[in-house]
């Protein structure tokens, strides 16, 4: 990080938060699977794994790194880890925090279109997340040297280390659009 970027957090804090999320992580999840009537008895999912493998990044980005232009593609299986770092943040209602792969609920994948919180990027499917900010950053550019420069802006994309097995992402990386961007970072799980 460079020290337009660099925030003072102390680390206790940030762990005590790290267990918050992890803790409201796992209830979203359990919620669903274990409270709510599916009328078929199916349990509904929800990644319990993949999800408390990020906490920690997702805690440390969201809660002592990122700036309101910067812009994260969430791994699709963290979404319970994005909405509780979004409930804390006051960005999403608590109610929603029950209904997780609920019709009108928050969505087992980051979807810009049918969260009820503020997604950057939709990654439900594999391979999108990590070349999608590469795309944006490289747009962004464009914008910047066409129109003017806007505010510094950062792209991270979380993902897992499956996504890195979907050849997309290795057109996007080669893709001369995409080369010397220098504000994409991915953090690979």
């Amino acid at each position: 990080m460079n020290d337009a970027h660099h925030h003072t957090t102390d680390e206790k804090v940030l762990d005590e938060v790290a267990q918050r999320v992890l803790w409201l992580a796992t209830r979203i999840i359990d919620a669903a699977n274990r409270e709510r009537d599916t009328g078929d008895g199916v349990k509904v999912g929800g990644h319990q794994a993949s999800s408390a493998s990020m906490v920690r990044a997702m805690t440390a980005l969201y809660f002592a790194h990122l700036d309101a232009p910067d812009r994260v593609s969430v791994k699709p299986h963290a979404s319970p880890v994005f909405h509780a770092i979004q409930y804390l943040l006051g960005n999403l209602d608590r109610s929603y925090l029950t209904r997780l792969r609920e019709f009108g609920g928050l969505q087992s994948y980051p979807s810009r279109t049918k969260d009820p919180d503020v997604v950057d990027f939709s990654t439900g499917s594999v391979g999108l997340g990590p070349a999608a900010p590469l795309f944006a950053a490289a747009t962004r550019r464009y914008v910047d040297a066409h129109f003017g420069a806007r505010p510094a802006s950062r792209f991270v994309a979380l993902l897992g280390d499956a996504e890195l097995d979907e050849g997309n992402i290795w057109e996007a990386l080669a893709d001369d659009a995409t080369t010397g961007l220098g504000n994409v970072m991915w953090i690979v799980d």
